[in-house]
């Protein structure tokens, strides 16, 4: 083993131990539905972990895959976040997620004047 490999090797685990904190963290902050901020946490050093074993046994093992190995744990997480923090909460397709709930506000005209014209299109007739 060189000796960049060994420091490469150790910035991957401080790393590593970093997110991990950084997940730990957010996740006690914001209460994940599914598991305890101890899970996240121990979930991404695993497959860094992994990532990082796969990275020194097979020295041959294509970059990308290693990479997604590493990315799946805080990757998961974030879905579960989003999920968390979102909840149940059926979908509307006139508005975006990050959109506040003024735009639900009956006395804005133009919201709703763009929504009448959005909900009178007409079928194009193929055959004619």
């Amino acid at each position: 083993m060189s000796l960049l490999t060994v420091l490469g090797a150790g910035a991957a685990v401080v790393a590593t131990l970093l997110v991990a904190g950084l997940i730990y963290r957010d996740a006690a902050r914001v209460g994940v539905d599914l598991g305890s901020p101890t899970l996240w946490a121990g979930f991404v050093v695993i497959t860094a972990g992994a990532a990082l074993i796969t990275s020194l046994l097979v020295p041959d093992a294509p970059l990308p895959g290693v990479l997604v190995l590493a990315a799946l744990g805080p990757l998961l997480y974030l879905l579960e976040r989003d999920d968390s923090m979102h909840g149940d909460d059926p979908a509307d397709p006139m508005r975006l997620p990050s959109e506040t709930s003024a735009a639900d506000d009956p006395d804005d005209p133009g919201d709703s004047a763009e929504r009448d014209a959005t909900d009178q299109t007409e079928p194009i007739d193929r055959d004619g």
